[in-house]
C-alpha cells in the first residue's frame, strides 16, 4: 500500500508539505498542490481518513436531515435534485455526506445528540420538521447549519424567491384572459406552504383579479394524491374557475388527473400551472406550464456556504436567507382564454 510517506519521497517535498497539499491548506502554492494530488493519483495513494481525522480534529463529513415526511423518500423530485448538487461541491473540498436518523437501533435521541456522536461538522436540513422544539436545539447549537425553505432566527436558509414565482403564474393567467383563477395551496405548517398561499392572494390584488374563497382547496402534503382530491373538490362546485394555480407540480399533476377523470381537459377546459420545475411535469402529455426552481443552485448556494460556516466559526447562527430566482416555462396546460 501506497504511503504518505512513499508520495513525500517520489515527490521531493516533505511529508508536511504533501499533507498541507492533501488538506487545502492555503498556505501552499497551488503549483504545488496540483503536483502533490497529480502525483497522488499517478501512485494510488489513497488518504487514511481516520488518520487524518485524529491529527486535524476534523471529521470531513456533513450531516444531512432528509425526513420523509410525505413518504417519498430520496425519489423526491425535486430534493433529490439540491443534494445532487450540493454533494458534487462539498465531496470536491473533501467532505462525505451522512444521513442522520434521531433514533440510532434501539435508543431513542435525538439530531442532535446523533450529530455529536458522529462528529458531524455541519448539517444540511434538507426536508423535516423544521419547527419542533428538536430541531430548534439543534439550531440554537454550535454545530453550522443550513436549511432548505425554512426561515428560522440565527439558521442559514436558501430558498426560492417564492414571491415573484407566484406574482409570475398570476401575471401569466391573466394576461391568457383568465379571471377565475383557483388556488390548491400546500400545508400551512410548512414555510413555502404559508408563502405561496399568502402570495396568491396578494398577486390576485396586485392584478386587480377577484379573491373567491370557495377556489382556495388545501393539498396538505403537496402530493399528486392532495392535488386529485382537491381539484375534485373544486369540480364540485357550482361556479367554475378557468384555470388553477397549484402549489407544486406535483399537485398540478393530480388536479390534471381528476379533470381527465371527470370526462374535462386540460388545457381546453381548464388552465393548470405548477410551481417547481420538475422532470416528471415536462415529460407528460400535455406538459405542465410551471414555475422552474433552480435546484441547481440552490444546492450549490448552500453547499458554498456550509463550507464557509466550517472554515470560519463567525458566520454560524447569523441567520441569513438567500433567495434564487425562479421562471415560467410555458408548456401546454394553458391557453389563451377566449
Amino acid at each position: 500500500m501506497v504511503t504518505i510517506k512513499d508520495v513525500a519521497l517520489r515527490s521531493g517535498y516533505s511529508i508536511t508539505t504533501v499533507s498541507k497539499a492533501l488538506n487545502n491548506y492555503s498556505d501552499i502554492s497551488e503549483n504545488t498542490k496540483h503536483k502533490i494530488l497529480d502525483l497522488c493519483d499517478e501512485m494510488g495513494y489513497i488518504p487514511n481518513l481516520s488518520a487524518r481525522s485524529l491529527v486535524t480534529q476534523k471529521s470531513y463529513t456533513i450531516g444531512i436531515i432528509f425526513e420523509a415526511l410525505t413518504g417519498v423518500g430520496l425519489e423526491h423530485p425535486l430534493f433529490s435534485k439540491i443534494l445532487e448538487s450540493f454533494k458534487s461541491i462539498v465531496e470536491t473540498s473533501g467532505y462525505d455526506i451522512m444521513f442522520l436518523s434521531k433514533n440510532m437501533g434501539k435508543q431513542n435521541g435525538s439530531y442532535l445528540q446523533h450529530s455529536k456522536r458522529k462528529q458531524v461538522e455541519a448539517i444540511f436540513v434538507l426536508c423535516g420538521e423544521f419547527d419542533k422544539p428538536e430541531m430548534s436545539n439543534l439550531y440554537k447549537s454550535d454545530i453550522p447549519t443550513l436549511v432548505i425553505d425554512y426561515g428560522y432566527a440565527g439558521v442559514l436558509n436558501v430558498t426560492s424567491n417564492n414571491k415573484s414565482g407566484v406574482f409570475q403564474a398570476i401575471k401569466y393567467l391573466k394576461e391568457l384572459g383568465h379571471k377565475s383563477i383557483a388556488n390548491i395551496y400546500g400545508g400551512q405548517k410548512s414555510y413555502i406552504g404559508k408563502q405561496r398561499k399568502a402570495y396568491f392572494k396578494e398577486a390576485l390584488k396586485k392584478y386587480d383579479l377577484e379573491y373567491n374563497e370557495d377556489f382556495i382547496v388545501l393539498g396538505e402534503a403537496f402530493s399528486k394524491e392532495d392535488g386529485y382530491k382537491a381539484m375534485n373538490k373544486l369540480l364540485e362546485l357550482k361556479e367554475q374557475p378557468t384555470a388553477i394555480f397549484c402549489a407544486s407540480d406535483m399537485l398540478a399533476i393530480g388536479a390534471m388527473q381528476a379533470i381527465r377523470q371527470a370526462g374535462k381537459s386540460v388545457p381546453e377546459d381548464y388552465s393548470i400551472i405548477g410551481f417547481d420545475g420538475i422532470d416528471l411535469g415536462q415529460i407528460i402529455t400535455p406538459r405542465l406550464t410551471t414555475i422552474k426552481q433552480d435546484t441547481y443552485k440552490m444546492g450549490i448556494i448552500a453547499a458554498n456556504h456550509i463550507l464557509q460556516m466550517i472554515q470560519d466559526k463567525t458566520k454560524i447562527n447569523v441567520g441569513e436567507t438567500f433567495t434564487v430566482d425562479t421562471y415560467l416555462i410555458s408548456g401546454e396546460t394553458t391557453k389563451v382564454l377566449r
